[in-house]
C-alpha cells in the first residue's frame, strides 16, 4: 500500500504559486479596469493571469494522480477542492475573454459593457483562487504549522506580491515585443497610472508580507500548542531556517524592496523576478512543513503495520 498521500510534494507549492498569482494578477487588471479605465495593465499580463491559473491546475492534476479521472473532482459540490477546481475554470475562461478586449483586431474590444461584466467575473473568481490555497490548508487541523485563519492571509498577500510583480515583468517583456504584434493594435498600457504605481503597490505589500510573517511566526512559537510551536521551531532554527531567512525573507522579501525603488527599469524587474522566487521558496516550506502532524492515539503504530506493496501474499492475490 502506498503512502504517497500522507504529505503533499513540490507540484502542489508551484500549483499554489502559479494558481495565486494567476488570480491575483486578475483581481488587479479587473479592478484597474473597472475604476480606472481601459488599458492599465498589459494585455501579456492579464492574459498571462488566466495562462498560470490553467498551469497551476494541470499541476494539481498530476499531483493528486489518476489524471484521467480528475473530472471526478468536478462532481461533489460540498468538497472544497470542488469549489477550488470550479473557481479555476471560471477565473481562466473570463480572464482570457477579459484579455482579448485589449485586442483591437478584434470585432468584440469596443463592447465595453461586456469587458465590465467580464472584469467583475475575473476579480471575483480570481480572488477565489488566490485565497483557496489559504482556505485548503487551514482546515488540516492536524497540521499544525498550517491550521488557523493566519496561513490564509499570508497566502492572500503573497498572491498579490507576487501577481503584481508578474504584471510589471509582463510589461517590461511586451514593450520588448510591441513592434512585433503591431499589426493586432494591442492596447498600449506602459504609460498607465497602474503601471507606474505597480512598484509603489508592490513595496508595500512586500513591507506587509514581511510583517505578517514574523507575526505569524511569533504566534506560533508562543501562543498556540506545543506541536505549533515545535513546528515554528524548525523555521526559526531548524532544517526550515536557512532557506526561510535567506531565501523567503532576505532574497524574496527585504532585497527586492530595495531593488524596485531604484528607478532603473532593468533593475526593477530584476527585483520582481526575486519576488518570483520568493513566492516559489515561500510555498514550498508551507507545503513540506505539512509534514508535521498530530497523530491520533494509537495511529503511527497501526501504519507501521500497513503493507508497503512488495509482501508477497499482496502478490499472490493479482
Amino acid at each position: 500500500m502506498s503512502h504517497k498521500h500522507d504529505s503533499w510534494g513540490w507540484m502542489l507549492a508551484v500549483d499554489f504559486f502559479f494558481a495565486g498569482m494567476g488570480g491575483a494578477m486578475l483581481v488587479i487588471a479587473g479592478i484597474a479596469d473597472l475604476f480606472l479605465g481601459t488599458g492599465m495593465t498589459s494585455v501579456l499580463g492579464n492574459l498571462l493571469g488566466a495562462l498560470c491559473i490553467g498551469l497551476g491546475a494541470c499541476l494539481l492534476v498530476l499531483e493528486l494522480g489518476r489524471p484521467f479521472q480528475s473530472w471526478r473532482v468536478f462532481m461533489n459540490p460540498k468538497a472544497i477542492l470542488t469549489i477550488g477546481a470550479w473557481s479555476m475554470v471560471l477565473a481562466m475562461g473570463a480572464g482570457i475573454i477579459f484579455a482579448s478586449f485589449g485586442i483591437g483586431s478584434l470585432p468584440w474590444s469596443d463592447a465595453i459593457l461586456a469587458r465590465k461584466v467580464f472584469a467583475v467575473v475575473s476579480v471575483i473568481f480570481g480572488l477565489i483562487v488566490a485565497t483557496y490555497p489559504g482556505i485548503l490548508l487551514a482546515r488540516h487541523k492536524s497540521r499544525p504549522f498550517w491550521t488557523g485563519a493566519g496561513i490564509m492571509s499570508l497566502f492572500v498577500i503573497s498572491s498579490l506580491v507576487t501577481g503584481a510583480a508578474a504584471h510589471i515583468v509582463s510589461q517590461f517583456v511586451f514593450d520588448a515585443l510591441a513592434s512585433i504584434v503591431t499589426s493586432w493594435q494591442i492596447v498600449d498600457a506602459s504609460s498607465s497610472v497602474v503601471l507606474d504605481g505597480l512598484p509603489y503597490l508592490t513595496v508595500a505589500l512586500l513591507v506587509l508580507q514581511f510583517i505578517l510573517w514574523i507575526g505569524y511566526i511569533w504566534i506560533k512559537k508562543t501562543g498556540t500548542t506545543e506541536r505549533e510551536a515545535n513546528a515554528a521551531d524548525r523555521w526559526i532554527s531548524g532544517n526550515y531556517a536557512m532557506h526561510f531567512k535567506g531565501g523567503f525573507l532576505f532574497i524574496g522579501t527585504l532585497l527586492p524592496i530595495v531593488l524596485i525603488l531604484v528607478p532603473i527599469n532593468l533593475i526593477q524587474v530584476f527585483g520582481t523576478l526575486l519576488v518570483l522566487v520568493g513566492g516559489v521558496v515561500m510555498r514550498l516550506l508551507v507545503v513540506y512543513s505539512g509534514q508535521d502532524r498530530t497523530w491520533l492515539p494509537g495511529e503511527q503504530k497501526y501504519r507501521s503495520r500497513l503493507p508497503i506493496g512488495d509482501e508477497a501474499f499482496l502478490k499472490a492475490w493479482k
